[in-house]
């Protein structure tokens, strides 16, 4: 499993929180997280520990998000309809959790914070998921099957893996 930075986010403040973030899930929690730049905002990325791709949203799209049974199962809205806003790609500023053979499994919808989206916006956030797993995660993922929780179970559903 790894964690997949669609990068740069819009505002400058929540790009380096993300790289912060992606940084803590490494040296922690040994999870394996990876950047594709695809709207390069905020010059150089530094001392990441991971991989750092450069494609175009048009790539990452047909990639990773387009036609992806799995990912049309773990989120709402659709792929095309949460990243194909007004027939323009708005990929930048999310995240995604991909298993070992590269399918993405889950993508945040919504870039930043939930401010201004409403209540229940706080699952389909990056930085909302992102500081979540960091802080503990095994509260939201199960690493063992890769099959997200909403944060209350105490072993995972799929597969029975006790969740500390």
């Amino acid at each position: 499993m790894n964690v997949r930075y669609y990068a740069d986010a819009d505002v400058r403040e929540w790009h380096e929180h993300t790289l912060r973030l992606l940084g803590t899930l490494h040296d922690e929690y040994a999870i394996t997280v990876e950047i594709d730049r695809i709207d390069e905002q905020h010059g150089p990325i530094a001392d990441f520990p991971g991989d750092v791709q450069y494609s175009s949203p048009e790539k990452v799209y047909e990639r990773d998000l387009k036609r992806n049974r799995e990912l049309n199962r773990t989120i709402e809205p659709t792929p095309s309809e949460g990243f194909k806003r007004y027939g323009t790609l708005d990929i930048a500023g999310n995240i995604a959790v991909v298993d070992d053979e590269g399918t993405v499994q889950w993508a945040s919808t919504l870039p930043g914070y939930a401010h201004g989206y409403g209540p229940g916006a706080e699952s389909r956030t990056a930085m909302d998921f992102l500081e979540d797993i960091a802080t503990s995660p095994s509260n939201r993922i199960c690493v063992e099957c890769l099959h997200l929780l909403d944060g209350d179970e105490t072993f995972c559903p799929n597969c029975g893996h006790e969740l500390s």
